[in-house]
Formats: C-alpha cells, structure tokens, sequence
C-alpha cells in the first residue's frame, strides 16, 4: 500500500525531529525521514496521521493546535 507523506519541516538531526513528533504524538510508523547529507534531516508525516483535510497546507493543523 502506497501512502502519500507531507512535509513537516527541516531538523538539525533525526533524533530531534523524533523527539518533535513524539511531542505532537505521532506514531514513530507515520514518519520518514530524509537525510540532507551534513545540514541535518527532513521529516514526512504520513498525510494519514495528519487527520487534516487541507492537502497542501500543513499550517491547517498548526493553526487548529495539532503541532507545537
């Protein structure tokens, strides 16, 4: 099964971009992470988990509370 992911943003490492979806409790299944060879890593969430209906907008689920 093919899932479609959304970018959640850009992190100075794999471990602090764990550790900002463990804040905003998403299950570590829903997320891939990219490396941005030495600047870092960048995390996808499974647009599933995300329950939001804005396809290309990921501030719907800031502006709703889902992330901190």
């Amino acid at each position: 099964m093919a899932y479609d992911y959304d970018e959640a943003g850009d992190f100075a490492s794999e471990r602090d971009a764990r550790e900002w979806a463990e804040r905003n409790n998403i299950e570590p299944a829903d997320l891939h992470v990219r490396n941005r060879s030495d600047r870092g890593v960048t995390l996808s969430v499974r647009r599933s988990a995300l329950g939001d209906t804005a396809r290309g907008d990921l501030t719907y689920g800031r502006r709703t509370g889902y992330f901190s």
